[in-house]
């Protein structure tokens, strides 16, 4: 008798736990929506640094007698200046801004540059999966800011990523308008993401040259060569 008492407790406990579990599993939280696009209705240049007039050419002069360096080279002084010190000056985590709300305060230019230096930093740090999880805001800015600085390689393997992170799609306005209503699909996608059950095996793709020194070397004299095709609209000059 005292066996069949015990077995019928072990029993409960285990239905419990059971259903404590799918209780846990079906628990499905809602997915990040907030995307940054390129056009913003808060767009401004208050955000926009003050530089010399001959910043870049004292830039180009500094570099030019120098061996570039995959750690070591003009882009970081660049970025530095019109990137990193715009993040530093605002600090607009303190402000209880998101991340989303500062860059749409800046320029169209301002938003693609700094996705594509912050997607730089985080897939170096972590990965393709690091970039994505910690700032899924700018998952879709970044393949048209791949696009519009002319990085075709990347911006083809990253739209495969895409596809395998946010399901199918073919144009990127497409993409914009599925979360505009509540997305089952894409909060089921998303929480398997965040629990680290969803691998994404494309994304090694990108990572298998990613680190390369040609490539980095690429990555960075794109990046340098849009900031001299808009200066305007990354920086003030006095």
């Amino acid at each position: 008798m005292k066996t069949v008492i015990i077995l019928i407790i072990v029993i409960l406990i285990l239905v419990v736990g059971f259903l404590v579990w799918r209780k846990k599993s079906n628990n499905i939280t809602k997915a990040p929506t907030e995307f940054v696009k390129p056009e913003s209705t808060t767009e401004s240049t208050k955000h926009l640094p003050l530089l010399s007039d001959d910043w870049i050419s004292e830039i180009e002069k500094k570099w030019a007698e120098k061996e570039w360096g995959i750690y070591d080279n003009g882009h970081y002084d660049i970025s530095e200046q019109i990137c990193n010190e715009i993040y530093s000056t605002n600090k607009y985590w303190e402000k209880n801004q998101t991340h989303a709300d500062f860059l749409n305060e800046l320029t169209k230019e301002q938003r693609i540059y700094f996705t594509l230096i912050n997607f730089e930093s985080q897939v170096n740090n972590g990965g393709v999966y690091q970039f994505l999880f910690n700032y899924p805001e700018l998952a879709i800015i970044a393949l048209q800011g791949m696009k519009e600085t002319g990085m075709v390689k990347l911006a083809n393997d990253y739209e495969t990523v895409l596809n395998e992170y946010f399901g199918k799609f073919k144009i990127i306005h497409e993409l914009y308008a599925r979360f505009q209503n509540n997305n089952n699909d894409w909060n089921k996608r998303w929480n398997s993401f965040a629990e680290g059950y969803k691998e994404l095996p494309s994304a090694e793709i990108i990572e298998n040259y990613f680190y390369e020194e040609s490539f980095v070397k690429t990555y960075h004299e794109k990046l340098i060569e849009y900031v001299k095709a808009n200066p305007k609209k990354l920086y003030r000059t006095e």
